[in-house]
């Protein structure tokens, strides 16, 4: 994401947060409900930039509110810092070298990490250093034994 677009990102959250609408849904304890509705986020965090101005226009009341918005999956995957390309070919090397496999892989990161992974594609690049410090220690474990 550029700087420009992380701008403009924060621009639109803070008149959300702002705008009356916004202010009648959380005094309700209803925020979390209307995002999973609309948008099937618990958070406006996690909503693309487009996302938030389809969120504005229907406060706005210039787009008749909807339940079940296409989510804007590539707008989302803009707001995560992706593992880099060194940090997953690693891990695959890691994979490889101890023989694990993927659905074993994804089984491991949900009791780590406390969240389900569906692809290697998918992981932070923070959840990504601590699976890697994970399968470094069952390559050590099991070189260890072989001795």
């Amino acid at each position: 994401m550029s700087p420009k677009q992380a701008m403009l990102r924060k621009q639109l959250l803070a008149k959300i947060h702002m705008h009356k609408e916004y202010l009648y849904y959380k005094e309700n304890n209803a925020w979390q409900d209307f995002l999973a509705l609309r948008f099937e986020v618990l958070s406006s965090k996690d909503l693309s930039i487009d996302e938030l101005k389809i969120l504005l226009d229907i406060f706005d009341g210039k787009i008749k509110d909807n339940i079940n918005f296409v989510p804007d999956f590539k707008g989302r995957l803009m707001l995560k810092k992706a593992s880099s390309n060194k940090q997953f070919f690693y891990l695959k090397a890691l994979l490889k070298q101890i023989k694990m496999p993927i659905f074993s892989f994804y089984k491991l990161c949900k009791k780590t990490l406390k969240k389900d992974i569906y692809s290697l594609e998918t992981l932070s690049k923070k959840d990504c250093t601590i699976m890697l410090v994970v399968l470094e220690k069952i390559a050590k474990t099991k070189q260890n034994n072989k001795k």
